[in-house]
This record gives C-alpha cells, sequence and structure tokens, in this order.
C-alpha cells in the first residue's frame, strides 16, 4: 500500500492547520517555468508563486470556514499537486449543508476576483502590480467557475452528489454522481480543449475519470462510502 504523501505544516489560521505537500512546489514550478523563454520575463512568471497559493488557500478556507460555522469544527487544509483539500472528521454532513460547504470555495474565490479586479481597474499599469492584480482577478475567476464543473472531484460534482444523497441512498447516490461525472467529462471534452490546452485536457481528464471509475468499482465491490 502505497504511504500518505509527505506534508509540511505551514501555519495556523482560523483554527485550521495549513500544510504543503512537495507537489504543490512541482505545481508552481510548471506554472513559472512553463513559458519562460528569456530571463526578462523570470520576475514576470514569479507571480504566479504568490497567485497560486493565495488562491489556492482562500478557496480552501472557504470549506474550511463553512464546515466550522456549521460546527464541526476546525478543519486540517493541504495545499497539493492539484489544487487543495479541505479534512475535516465531520460524519453523516446533511445534503444541503454539504451543498452549502462545497459551493463556499467557489464563492471565496469569486470574493477575490472582486477585491483583485476591482484593484486593476484603480491601479491599470502593466508594471508587475498592475499585472499581479489582472491575474489574481483572472485565475479566480477561472478557478471559481471550474470547479463548479458537475464533476467529481471538483466542488460541482460534489453538489451533484449531495443533491442526490436527498433523493437516493447514499450507495446509489455516490454511484449515479460518478456515471453522471463520466457522462459530463465525456461531452465537455472538445469544450475543454477551447479553454484549456490538450496535455491539461487530458491530464485532467483521465485523472478524474479514473476517480469516477474508482469510486463505480468500489462500490460495485461492496466497499463503504
Amino acid at each position: 500500500m502505497m504511504g500518505q504523501m509527505p506534508r509540511w505544516k505551514l501555519f495556523t489560521i482560523g483554527g485550521h492547520e495549513v500544510y504543503r505537500e512537495p507537489l504543490f512546489l512541482l505545481l508552481i514550478g510548471f506554472f513559472v517555468f512553463a513559458g519562460l523563454t528569456s530571463s526578462s520575463q523570470f520576475a514576470e512568471r514569479l507571480l504566479w508563486a504568490p497567485i497560486l497559493f493565495i488562491g489556492v488557500l482562500w478557496h480552501e478556507i472557504g470549506h474550511a470556514m463553512a464546515i466550522k460555522r456549521f460546527g464541526y469544527g476546525s478543519s486540517v487544509i493541504v495545499l497539493q499537486g492539484m489544487g487543495g483539500v479541505t479534512i475535516n472528521n465531520r460524519r453523516n454532513t446533511p445534503p444541503g449543508r454539504a451543498a452549502v460547504i462545497s459551493v463556499a470555495g467557489p464563492v471565496f474565490s469569486l470574493s477575490l476576483t472582486l477585491i483583485f479586479g476591482i484593484a486593476a481597474f484603480l491601479y491599470p499599469s502593466q508594471d508587475l502590480l498592475g499585472t499581479f492584480f489582472y491575474l489574481m482577478a483572472a485565475v479566480n475567476a477561472f478557478w471559481a467557475v471550474f470547479n463548479l464543473l458537475p464533476i467529481a472531484p471538483l466542488d460541482g460534482g460534489h453538489i451533484v452528489l449531495h443533491g442526490l444523497r436527498a433523493k437516493f441512498p447514499q450507495r446509489k447516490a455516490y454511484l449515479y454522481s460518478a456515471y453522471s461525472s463520466l457522462a459530463v467529462l465525456a461531452l465537455l471534452a472538445v469544450p475543454m480543449l477551447m479553454f484549456l490546452s490538450p496535455m491539461w485536457t487530458a491530464i485532467l481528464g483521465i485523472i478524474f475519470a479514473m476517480h469516477n471509475v474508482r469510486v463505480i468499482q468500489a462500490i460495485r465491490g461492496g466497499a463503504a462510502v
């Protein structure tokens, strides 16, 4: 059995412990160096480090704050290779509350879009600060919308799952959610190519498909959910 990815604690915010995994640094490194063609671009490309760190962390804080607001206590936030995850030991969260927790992340991302969109409007210069404001607004808008796609394990997929949990037994809800995610993923394959590179479309498509196939196999095999 594979061990857990090593992680290092960064700090505690609002009672929530924040950790970083090595793959998060690889994610930042990819965005910094992928489009780098000359040394003069390095300072601008380096902006991706705070953009990704702040954006992913704030998104996950949204989930953590909603969880705590419903009385489930503090959470652990982990910055990972594909973004972040908020971990909490709550059990049997009612579908309505669970859906609110899922949507809280994209709402927090959109709040950054609003804040930095206003900053970019008030500071229209194309220097590093102006570029930072613009990218923070644009990236978090994309991150919010992308996360609302009805594909597990994205937030939109979780919202669909919780909606199904309100209508069906738990196992059927997870099964139907996984099949739904695969169907939506197939339908969105071509549109995703219009907004993402073929490489990212392939990577994300494989990751999302494998996640849902594993869910289906686990449920069909009688595993607990």
